[in-house]
């Protein structure tokens, strides 16, 4: 629920999107699943979880996802509208790690507890934090790299 819930915060036109570290699909499998009209990248080094997203996406008829079983430093670049993450624990190093991803319109999706208002302080960049009862949703906008 509280996956889906951050959609209401996102414009409607995104075309792109990158989950970093997928692991079981939360947040980019549920998200996906919400927004058909994006064209998804999950990304998931680890062989099992690879796996188990493939059969995920078998499974749903998912069309618009695309499943890499690599570190994100790994991968050609490409930019995106949208960059989301919920497992990697410091903003400014996912910053680094997908700064040939961001262009001036890409938006980062955060879901982070709530040190994460704390840690985005010293990002350069339009933040917009929308609190759940559970957790904090961080949208990143004009993201400077």
């Amino acid at each position: 629920d509280d996956t889906i819930d951050a959609i209401k915060y996102l414009p409607k036109d995104i075309k792109t999107a990158i989950d970093i570290g997928t692991g079981a699909g939360i947040p980019g499998l549920i998200l996906a699943i919400a927004m058909p009209q994006t064209q998804w990248t999950l990304i998931e080094p680890l062989q099992k979880r690879y796996s188990f997203l493939n059969y995920a996406k078998l499974i749903l008829g998912l069309k618009n996802v695309n499943i890499i079983p690599k570190r994100i430093e790994q991968i050609e670049s490409f930019k995106v509208d949208l960059i989301t993450s919920r497992a990697v624990k410091d903003t400014k190093f996912l910053i680094e790690l997908s700064k040939e991803f961001i262009d001036k319109k890409t938006i980062m999706l955060l879901y982070k507890g709530s040190d994460g208002i704390e840690e985005i302080k010293k990002i350069d960049a339009k933040k917009e934090i929308y609190e759940n009862k559970k957790i904090n949703y961080i949208i990143l906008k004009e993201i400077d790299v």
